[in-house]
């Protein structure tokens, strides 16, 4: 397969991966898909050929324990298994997994992998940030 160098061109063999007709981008240059019952994906064309994925996880509780908190902070350095992606908080206090991708880095197994993984570990974690029951 010849290398993928547009996001045009990454969003269509991710398609035909996933077994979609086609990913279109929005008027914000985003497509959107949902893996599983509760794992929404954003994928944005940033331009110089590289893309910003972002999956939200939870809203971050009020009061999170030391553990979270440190897993949080130690998934983002340098040697992470889930690097290049970062966990952050937007504006509303929701956990996200982000990254800003190279399209020549993938094709659309490679990015359908790390969707999956995301996606696990976004379901891995809301387990442990949402409120047990009778908590």
């Amino acid at each position: 397969m010849a290398a993928i160098e547009t996001t045009a061109e990454l969003l269509a063999d991710l398609a035909q991966v996933i077994g979609m007709k086609e990913l279109v981008l929005d008027a914000n240059k985003g497509c959107h898909l949902t893996i599983g019952d509760d794992n929404d994906v954003y994928i944005y064309d940033i331009g110089d050929n590289r893309v910003l994925m972002v999956m939200p996880i939870a809203p971050l509780p009020l009061k999170p324990d030391y553990a979270l908190v440190s897993y949080l902070f130690r998934s983002n350095l340098f040697d992470s298994e889930f690097t290049p992606f970062q966990i952050a908080t937007d504006e509303d206090g929701m956990l996200l997994q982000w990254a800003r991708l190279n399209v020549a880095d993938y094709d659309g197994t490679i990015l359908a992998k790390a969707i999956d993984n995301l996606a696990a570990r976004a379901t891995k974690l809301r387990g442990e940030i949402e409120p047990k029951a009778g908590e």
